[in-house]
């Protein structure tokens, strides 16, 4: 008997989903499943509000594999096999709240334009030391011969070889499931690495990017690392980033983001000007946890502002060196923890808004942008506060979206609001 797993990506990004017998699972066939999975929270449990505006019987949902999504599981023994799903009420409507759904809707306001988004995402992780129950704090995972990193190896090969038995069998996975990744480096912090997505049409892109997070973890699992895409694990290290380059190409397969000459065309200037106006709007998207905003620290290879330049990494919308007709903008201001459906349509949308309205961009940041104002939402109260406020973006993600996303996110911060922190312990129990 061959298992055939039938995943979606909940508001967190989490794998989702049920095992049923492939062999019993005829083409054309669908599942049902728990609608309450959209409103399901990091810790397990529900966001009420939204579960008693939106599904007060806690019923079902129809899933429907998209083949074209379907690979092996390569860390399984046997016959295993992982396809993500369209999710459909039960009049065969596309549900509201399904985050790659949302994706789907932004690029169909592309097509209708004649437009394909173009995504080549880069995203990185921490390996740590499996936490035990109790631990307050997460440690970077030594490596061969028990060698652990102190930091100072950024971009040093030879630091990635203390982990290249886990690193060899995530790209021999990726490449065994039609995964095939462009590049791997070490980043920043000790046993922080970076793995780079070769580029193609977004939709397909999340979709590799959702099956490739849920490959890493299980493959560190098999090497006794825990891999993480925590936004801030650890406060004194760097943090972990999602960066996306985007281009966009007509009906003729024309780059509309080339440069001329190595600068801005009119489509990209204006796709840039509305990642300016309106990403504030979006930015809960981006930074979905109360941890991801310790991402953004002046100097810590994070944003902090919404300036844009040339080949400029300080600012958070990069137009990268290239040869004019590989023009793009790089979007540096996620972090690891955002689910890959969410920032790849929040910048879509973003951008398109940009081109729509002819939004201009402010002038191109020369220098160090960390010594300009920092304009960047400042929590995660801030970030839902403006989303659940934005009209426009709003429309175009839908208000069913948007009042599901909050209310889970608002449901996570209340969990938190109950809960004792180390640091109330260590400084106020024994100070006070």
């Amino acid at each position: 008997m061959q298992d055939l797993e039938l995943l979606v990506g909940d508001q967190n990004g989490v794998p989702r989903g049920k095992t049923v017998d492939d062999a019993s699972f005829a083409p054309g066939a669908s599942a049902h499943f728990a609608a309450s999975v959209f409103f399901q929270c990091i810790n397990g449990e529900y966001a009420l509000d939204a579960m008693k505006a939106y599904c007060p019987e806690d019923g079902d949902l129809v899933l429907v594999p998209d083949w074209s999504t379907c690979r092996d599981v390569p860390w399984k023994p046997g016959d295993c096999r992982q396809v993500i799903c369209e999710t459909l009420d039960k009049a065969g409507k596309p549900v509201p709240f399904d985050p790659r759904n949302v994706l789907k809707r932004i690029l169909a306001r592309y097509a209708e334009q004649g437009w394909t988004p173009i995504v080549a995402p880069e995203i990185e992780f921490y390996l740590l030391q499996p936490p035990r129950r109790g631990d307050q704090t997460l440690v970077p995972a030594a490596g061969l011969n028990e060698r652990a990193e102190f930091g100072g190896e950024a971009l040093s090969s030879d630091a990635l070889d203390k982990y290249a038995p886990f690193l060899d069998n995530v790209r021999a996975m990726s490449a065994g499931i039609d995964i095939p990744l462009q590049a791997m480096m070490h980043e920043l912090g000790p046993g922080q690495v970076e793995l780079n997505v070769t580029h193609g049409e977004a939709l397909g892109q999340a979709d590799r990017l959702f099956l490739v997070k849920r490959l890493v973890k299980a493959c560190a699992l098999q090497h006794g690392y825990l891999a993480s895409f925590m936004a801030k694990p650890v406060m004194d290290l760097p943090g972990s980033g999602l960066h996306a380059h985007v281009s966009l190409v007509d009906g003729q397969g024309a780059n509309l983001f080339a440069l001329r000459g190595g600068k801005a065309p009119e489509p990209l200037r204006r796709f840039i000007g509305g990642l300016q106006k309106y990403l504030p709007g979006a930015f809960a998207l981006l930074a979905p946890n109360v941890n991801s905003y310790r991402r953004f620290v002046w100097g810590s290879a994070a944003p902090i502002n919404l300036e844009w330049g040339y080949d400029n990494r300080t600012v958070g919308f990069r137009v990268p060196h290239s040869d004019d007709a590989s023009g793009r903008v790089e979007n540096r201001i996620a972090g690891a923890d955002a689910n890959p459906y969410l920032f790849i349509a929040a910048t879509l949308a973003c951008g398109l808004l940009g081109l729509e309205e002819g939004i201009e961009p402010s002038d191109p940041a020369e220098g160090n942008a960390y010594a300009l104002p920092a304009d960047l939402p400042v929590d995660l109260h801030d970030g839902l506060r403006l989303l659940s406020r934005h009209g426009k973006l709003t429309r175009l993600l839908t208000r069913h979206f948007v009042d599901g996303f909050v209310s889970v996110k608002r449901e996570e911060l209340k969990d938190l609001s109950r809960r004792i922190t180390p640091w109330e312990v260590g400084y106020l129990g024994s100070m006070l």
